[in-house]
């Protein structure tokens, strides 16, 4: 084996311009899978800090009532936690958005609330400082400590003095006790964290200014935390599920208003999504599943290049391979040395591979995910994950492009390599291997380009797309007042005097307020039912806070009856009246007019009924709208009057009446601030650019590109390929053409024999590759946004610029044979 070793070296640096392309290519092959794979070790295996990797969800549900998952209040897991024979910890953690001043705006900060003992039972070691201890972790403590994550630290230069250090968020001074360890996100693999605080924490920085005992931490109908726990050694799920149902039996006796029904069980904890029920990573695995193979095809491309050239090559080898076994070499000794050969090389352009993935997934990260709505930790050095899957890239690439060729190159003609006429022998069948491996380059490239181009299409409608209603002229000014520590009284009085500077404002035709946005992060949804009904008769419609004037601002017209009253939109005692729109009515009210009519919220299972839980009459129908950019259809939607119903968030739409958008966007921040300088606002831009920034259309896009570029990719190689093939055709064919030229072919004539070989090659690509672009597209229009699974567009342009690609690296090597001299191609005999 050392000598094969040695041999194969020897024949790389003989022929370094060889032996560089072969590198060339396969680093671009190799590098784009890596990059790929990094991406996919991120979501779905890179090792977890700590015992992360083994919690398991604690989940609660009434299995009697579909989609009745929830999550826990304090006293409930408080319960568990001391009463349990299955876990060795439990832990409880809720996440919100904080704000910290940050010059004139409110930078927003990702906080986890976790249990005292989080980081203790993660096994998670801190790079300084201290954990929670169990007093600041009780209900009410609010004891004003925090531990920040290794980022946060990296952003102060790594202070050695950063633990101690007094941060202030949404109006509380917190100090910092403690650094997590780089990487560390919780138990999630994405997400990050800036701070995590304690539980003790909770009710100062969940406030949201309406101070309602029911959402304390101490309220055992407060459902506010999610659970996870380490599992007793040898314990399975099943055995945790059969003792957690005498617990769940125990609860529901001793406080049955808010355990009635309620099952407990365990189940495997997503690496990716944060849920109140069970969830797995089939998503994040059902993208991995499209595009790895898909990376995997420019590979194959690659590969099938290289076994080109390893032909071609072939021709000036013969003469040794003839000589070895007519010395008694055997065949399986020179398929051996061949393969090392291979092997070699594609080690080399693995090493090449690792760096270029490795740089492309920096690239992407450091470009990309600081411009996300939410930070996202994603690690580009590579472990050993994407060390062993880009090792296993290399040895596969070397059975792909070397084995057939080691087969086909250690069976020589004796008689006539050995004479060394192998240069020289009748060119015989014109579309043999180099030509069937070109048509695969040609096949797999349609692929991917069609695949590129389906999701082109599909950013590009996800783009121009709206919820239905027109962006042209509309501003978005987003306030939040819990941020600044105002109270409910404090924070309706700012958002009346934001309205009413804002409606004063000369460019300004209409201005509303929501608590969400279409389009958005999040969407808030409540079960509605009509009086009297069942309870399996509910709906689930989007739930929107919203002011008098906010359809008008929008554009979303009053289809029948009115919009909310000043009364309704400022007084908490007003009336309670709800506007509907048409899905939500065709859904409740079928075969009825809806205006006049009442329906009800009711609450969650466990949650004591408050006075937004009483039936409120509806006033007004509105056309539908979507809530996510993925959605075909508009969803459900019920929109309650801001009087009866305060948010501390509240979303201000601004709609113009002309001039600019940046100076209407200046002139705003200047009334809000005079409303009050402390007032937080966390959004300022126009609805387009608050849409073009969208986490799911930032998705969209960067799969759109990325295919884009594979196919990119592709094209280039199955060109390469071509004029590959049709240069060594040329260079072979020499004495041919010279002849066919000598009796009175014109150069015409010679392009046209040339030209019609590389046509035909192409034409018996394009008509494989065809029905496997059909195939794609309509893996790919079931499984993503938009994309159409015949799209004549796209199957049209695909084709054509892969056959204009082809036809120019045909005719580059076929004017080179049309310049060929009659008198020196018979002088080469």
């Amino acid at each position: 084996m050392h000598r094969d070793l040695l041999l194969a070296w020897r024949n790389a640096i003989r022929r370094p311009g060889f032996t560089l392309l072969v590198v060339l290519t396969l680093a671009l092959g190799i590098g784009v899978n890596s990059a790929m794979f990094t991406f996919v070790n991120a979501l779905l295996f890179r090792p977890l800090p700590g015992r992360s990797a083994e919690l398991v969800g604690l989940y609660s549900h009434d299995p009697t009532q579909p989609n009745s998952y929830r999550i826990f209040s304090y006293p409930n897991y408080a319960d568990v936690r001391d009463r349990n024979d299955v876990f060795d910890s439990l832990i409880a953690y809720s996440f919100v958005t904080a704000g910290q001043p940050a010059g004139d705006v409110m930078r927003r900060l990702f906080v986890e609330i976790v249990s005292a003992n989080f980081f203790s039972a993660l096994g998670v070691n801190l790079v300084a400082g201290r954990a929670f201890t169990a007093d600041e972790g009780k209900p009410g403590a609010t004891i004003p400590v925090a531990i920040a994550s290794y980022g946060t630290w990296q952003e102060s230069g790594f202070d050695p003095a950063f633990v101690g250090r007094t941060v202030r968020i949404n109006a509380h001074d917190l100090t910092i006790v403690g650094i997590a360890p780089k990487g560390f996100s919780g138990t999630t693999a994405l997400m990050t964290r800036d701070l995590w605080v304690p539980l003790g924490m909770y009710d100062a920085l969940k406030d949201d200014g309406a101070h309602d005992p029911a959402t304390r931490l101490a309220s055992r109908s407060n459902a506010s935390l999610m659970v996870a726990g380490l599992l007793k050694p040898g314990l399975t799920l099943q055995q945790a599920n059969t003792r957690l149902a005498a617990l769940a039996a125990d609860l529901e006796h001793a406080h049955p208003t808010e355990n009635s029904g309620q099952v407990l069980s365990v189940h495997p904890l997503s690496r990716v999504n944060v849920s109140s029920a069970p969830t797995s990573d089939a998503g994040p695995a059902a993208v991995s599943a499209v595009m790895m193979p898909l990376s995997g095809a420019v590979l194959l491309i690659a590969c099938l290049n290289i076994a080109n050239m390893l032909l071609a090559r072939a021709s000036v080898r013969r003469k040794e391979i003839a000589i070895r076994l007519a010395l008694g070499g055997g065949r399986a000794r020179i398929v051996r040395q061949l393969l090392t050969e291979s092997l070699m090389l594609a080690a080399i352009g693995a090493a090449a591979g690792l760096a270029v993935g490795s740089w492309t997934a920096r690239f992407f990260i450091a470009s990309v995910v600081p411009l996300l709505p939410t930070p996202l930790q994603l690690e580009w050095r590579p472990d050993l994950n994407v060390i062993v899957a880009t090792t296993a890239f290399a040895v596969l690439s070397a059975l792909a492009f070397g084995l057939a060729p080691a087969l086909k190159i250690s069976r020589p003609d004796l008689v006539d390599d050995l004479k060394d006429l192998g240069n020289v022998r009748p060119a015989g069948r014109r579309f043999g291997t180099r030509a069937w491996l070109v048509v695969g380059q040609i096949a797999l490239s349609l692929m991917l380009m069609t695949a590129g181009g389906m999701f082109a299409r599909g950013a590009l409608k996800a783009g121009a797309s709206d919820p239905g209603y027109r962006y042209e002229g509309l501003l978005l000014a987003s306030i939040d007042s819990s941020l600044a520590g105002y109270d409910e009284t404090g924070g309706r009085m700012r958002l009346r005097d934001a309205l009413d500077r804002l409606r004063r404002m000369p460019g300004v035709a209409d201005v509303g307020a929501s608590s969400q946005v279409p389009f958005g992060e999040r969407h808030e949804s409540r079960w509605v039912v009509r009086p009297g009904q069942r309870g399996d008769a509910r709906v689930t419609p989007t739930y929107t806070v919203v002011t008098g004037g906010y359809f008008k601002a929008v554009g979303l017209p009053i289809v029948r009856g009115r919009d909310f009253t000043a009364v309704e939109e400022t007084s908490p005692s007003a009336a309670l009246v709800a506007i509907i729109d048409e899905p939500l009515a065709r859904r409740l009210f079928p075969n009825q007019d809806p205006l006049g009519e009442q329906l009800v919220t009711p609450p969650r299972p466990g949650v004591r009924p408050a006075a937004d839980n009483e039936p409120m009459s509806i006033v007004g129908i509105v056309p539908g709208i979507r809530d996510w950019v993925t959605d075909r259809d508009p969803a459900p939607h019920l929109y309650v009057a801001a009087g009866s119903h305060y948010r501390g968030v509240m979303n201000i739409h601004v709609r113009t009446a002309g001039g600019s958008d940046g100076e209407l966007l200046t002139a705003i921040r200047g009334q809000l601030r005079a409303v009050d300088d402390r007032l937080p606002v966390v959004e300022l831009r126009t609805m387009q650019d608050f849409h073009d920034r969208g986490l799911v259309l930032w998705v969209i896009r960067a799969a759109g590109r990325t295919l884009i570029g594979l196919g990119m990719l592709a094209l280039l190689l199955a060109a390469v390929g071509v004029y590959g093939l049709k240069s060594y055709v040329v260079s072979q064919r020499t004495r041919e053409i010279g002849i066919r030229l000598a009796l009175g072919a014109r150069p015409a004539d010679i392009a046209r024999l040339l030209f019609l070989d590389g046509a035909r090659m192409t034409m018996i690509g394009l008509a494989i590759g065809f029905p496997l672009a059909v195939i794609l597209g309509r893996l790919l229009s079931a499984e993503f946004f938009d994309t159409d699974s015949f799209d004549p567009i796209v199957l049209t342009l695909a084709p054509l610029v892969l056959a204009a690609a082809a036809a120019l690296a045909t005719y580059l090597p076929a004017r080179h044979g049309m310049r060929i001299s009659p008198l020196d191609a018979l002088r080469t005999e």
